[in-house]
């Protein structure tokens, strides 16, 4: 029979997915259909930084096929995969990424102005605390799903 934490799990891992594709839809095409990325420079008067755009890109590309991986692994294969330390340790370093991503991005986008300034509204700095926000959610999202993680092992070293 399958227990609450399996179906908790399940949910979680497809709530993680949906907010990991609106991340990357927005990342992708939230300045009016080009890039927007995440920013992470100090002095906002330069450039997006490269080095943080591929760590971004990589976390989202990352843990988006981490996350259907370990989806389907659960949905349709035994139950030994529940107890794997390996589960565990991605969500933990998911945690850890995905704050660090939201903030770099939370960082840029607060200071950011765009080019003219107060003569025009634009929602690009908008879609980017959105960007960030979202990060940091997912992150809290990916500590929830490790503490069921724990639940899992605990609960297998009972029996």
């Amino acid at each position: 029979m399958t227990s609450i934490e399996t179906v908790g799990t399940i949910v979680l891992k497809i709530l993680k997915l949906v907010i990991n594709l609106i991340c990357i839809i927005l990342y992708r095409t939230g300045y009016q259909g080009y890039f927007l990325g995440v920013g992470g420079t100090w002095n906002l008067n330069e450039e997006k930084n490269p080095d943080s755009e591929i760590v971004a890109s990589g976390i989202f590309v990352g843990y988006m096929i981490y996350t259907i991986v370990s989806l389907i692994s659960l949905c349709f294969a035994s139950g030994d995969h529940k107890t794997s330390f390996t589960d565990i340790l991605m969500n933990i370093v998911g945690v850890f990424m995905w704050v660090a991503v939201g903030a770099t991005a939370l960082h840029y986008w607060l200071g950011y102005l765009s080019e003219y300034k107060y003569s025009s509204v634009d929602s690009e700095r908008q879609v980017g605390l959105a960007l960030g926000a979202l990060c940091v959610i997912n992150g809290a999202v990916y500590l929830v799903d490790s503490v069921l993680s724990v639940v899992f092992i605990i609960k297998s070293k009972m029996q």
